[in-house]
């Protein structure tokens, strides 16, 4: 509920929201021996288990959710692993692109 306040806030209406699912290496290894559908707060998963795309599908989906404007742009969603040099230089591109383009 913080979350979905927050990004419905009318001070940030016609601002960009950017998503960073961060530690993707952990969540994959997790994966292997947990199930999503086990916790509590996300046993509306009906992906299948130990599916790493399946999950970070369905978290997106969950932040989605969260969100009263419906307009939300795909390409401000990174899923990362910030000691993977190349994806958070691609990342951080990405980002600066999107900052200056909603900021000119």
């Amino acid at each position: 509920d913080l979350f979905r306040s927050v990004c419905n806030n009318r001070a940030f209406t016609n601002t960009s929201i950017m998503l960073f699912l961060d530690k993707k290496d952990i969540f994959a290894e997790k994966l292997l021996y947990s199930d999503i559908v086990t916790q509590k707060p996300f046993s509306d998963y009906l992906g299948p288990t130990k599916d790493f795309n399946s999950g970070v599908l369905y978290f997106i989906q969950k932040f989605k959710d969260c969100l009263i404007d419906d307009d939300f742009n795909d390409s401000f969603i990174h899923v990362t692993c910030a000691t993977d040099t190349n994806n958070m230089e691609f990342v951080l591109d990405s980002t600066q692109t999107i900052i200056m383009t909603d900021n000119l």
